[in-house]
């Protein structure tokens, strides 16, 4: 058995799945599936887990998820010498060994591929490109060193850069580069390139990532019914993708927001902000242009010292037709006693619906009309959050949803936010319950708030407390409701996401928090245990 950590244990895929038992990590897996498409950390990291057992029977679960795990990982990175080797061994991958022994005969300079792979793309992506450019300028047939640099080029959210033009395809691998190229232009979101490949990869379309980028692609260009198509396709490899799933159950029957709901219930918006005049100024103006009928809102200064006052002196001329108000506080009380201070006010207890806005979100123009839409449906429903985006040509998903993966004596965690390094392209454009939303742009409703009114000040300045309050709706039976039919771009990450801008201060608030947030819930670990994302299902 994997030796048991305790509540300090990091975070992450293979910290969290090494805490469990086989069955717990199982479940870990299939409430991961349950949430996000597959990503090859998730796969890596359970296959590793899995290694660490004597012997796993044949038929038992944890046997077919281990396939499924090696599947994916050979499926998602199909040049890997490690991956291609287990592949080739299991058997699931017929041509694994062919290309093994491609990969192998191309790679000139093995300690320096090494080097370079163990890199980090986040801080030392420049070096990694120089050096694997030069690689391949030096061996033009050097798959791994392409390869890389194809990766590279995906987290930076580009288009393929100068390896199209320096690497020379070996002939037996071009079938799979060129079905690698269309994955990197279809997985950013870029449908016209991807079309010009889309010919040539579409007899190859054997596995469910290609055809789920494909699916969209084709919906991007006005064909919902091929895209229809090749979700079915996709189900039907692989039964375990409920987001697909939804997917596919959305296309059929799109949402449609109730856009007379704005006018028709009474919502107080509430924006705080510390120190960030411009891009204070531009969420206001964001707001403007956005159809809150006559909502109310309230903008509070947490304690300023920049030019935020004379930005918030707009509020007032940006929004003519609604009940403004602008609050100054003299020092910063952090995140928790803003929001507590903002709800405080008798209007929010006079009102239907009480949304909060981050100080620098870009918001979709009648994202109050579908919040609304959502939370009219189902009286279950507390709190109603948005698909959260990194800015960019090729938007990286930062956050989009979360349920609690392990709740245990040991260890109490809530799930990742965001698969691994996936982009915007529509998969995650449904409407679903979950147990919690990112606290940048989300809708509660006060019934609900009443039993649950306040965010805990222990999690100051900020982090957590907007995932603590989702948890405490959850305990009192109350369900969260995701809106990926909107969209919001936040634009500075304050977590510790490979895109954040947070620093090692930052950082150890968040692990700080961490360890609060294990102590407060301990005593309700068992009920916490239950707020899984698999318990949503029926």
């Amino acid at each position: 058995m994997a030796a048991h950590t305790t509540q300090q244990a990091a975070t992450g895929l293979r910290s969290e799945l090494d805490c469990l038992p086989v069955e717990g990590a199982c479940a870990y897996y299939l409430n991961y599936l349950n949430n996000f498409q597959a990503d090859l950390p998730l796969a890596v990291n359970f296959f590793n887990r899995m290694l660490g057992e004597a012997k796993i029977p044949t038929q038992s679960r944890a046997k077919k998820l281990l396939d499924h795990a090696l599947l994916t990982a050979a499926r998602l990175a199909p040049f890997d010498p490690a991956i291609l080797n287990l592949a080739a061994q299991s058997g699931l991958s017929p041509d694994a060994a062919r290309t093994l022994s491609v990969v192998t005969a191309t790679n000139a300079e093995p300690a320096i591929q090494e080097a370079l792979a163990k890199g980090s793309m986040r801080h030392q992506g420049e070096e990694i490109r120089r050096a694997a450019t030069a690689l391949l300028h030096k061996h033009p047939m050097y798959v791994l060193a392409a390869d890389l640099l194809l990766s590279l080029d995906f987290f930076e959210g580009k288009r393929p850069g100068e390896v199209t033009r320096l690497f020379r395809c070996p002939t037996q691998l071009k079938p799979l580069w060129t079905k690698r190229l269309f994955n990197h232009l279809a997985g950013l979101g870029d449908a016209a390139a991807a079309a010009l490949l889309w010919p040539e990869v579409e007899p190859l379309a054997d596995d469910p990532f290609t055809l789920n980028r494909a699916a969209e692609m084709l919906r991007m260009q006005g064909d919902a019914e091929g895209a229809r198509e090749l979700y079915a396709k996709s189900l039907a490899l692989d039964g375990l993708q409920r987001p697909v799933r939804l997917r596919l159950a959305e296309l059929a029957a799109p949402f449609t927001p109730d856009r007379s709901l704005p006018g028709q219930k009474k919502v107080c918006i509430y924006l705080y902000s510390y120190n960030k005049a411009e891009v204070l100024a531009e969420t206001l103006q964001s707001l403007a242009r956005c159809d809150i009928a006559d909502a109310r809102v309230k903008l509070l200064l947490n304690g300023c010292t920049d030019d935020s006052q004379s930005v918030a002196a707009r509020l007032a001329e940006l929004l003519p037709h609604n009940h403004t108000e602008v609050i100054e506080l003299p020092v910063n009380i952090g995140a928790p006693a803003a929001r507590n201070w903002l709800i405080s006010h008798e209007d929010t207890w006079a009102s239907d619906y009480v949304a909060f806005l981050d100080d620098d979100v870009d918001l979709q123009p009648d994202w109050l009309a579908h919040f609304l839409t959502v939370a009219e449906a189902d009286e279950r429903i507390a709190n109603v959050g948005c698909k959260v985006v990194f800015p960019g040509e090729f938007r990286l998903l930062q956050y989009l949803y979360r349920d609690v993966s392990i709740a245990t004596d040991e260890v109490i965690r809530v799930s990742l936010p965001v698969p691994f390094m996936q982009y915007d392209i529509g998969l995650y454009d449904v409407v679903r319950p979950t147990r919690v939303v990112m606290g940048c742009q989300h809708m509660m409703r006060v019934s609900a708030l009443r039993e649950c009114p306040w965010f805990d000040i222990r999690y100051s300045p900020s982090q957590i407390d907007d995932t603590d309050h989702d948890l405490q709706f959850g305990l009192k039976g109350h369900r969260v409701g995701y809106c990926g039919t909107v969209t919001c771009v936040h634009k500075h990450g304050s977590g510790v996401s490979l895109r954040s801008e947070a620093d090692f201060a930052r950082q150890g608030n968040v692990a700080g928090n961490d360890l609060k947030f294990f102590y407060k819930f301990y005593t309700a670990r068992r009920e916490l245990a239950k707020l899984d994302s698999l318990s949503l299902n029926s």
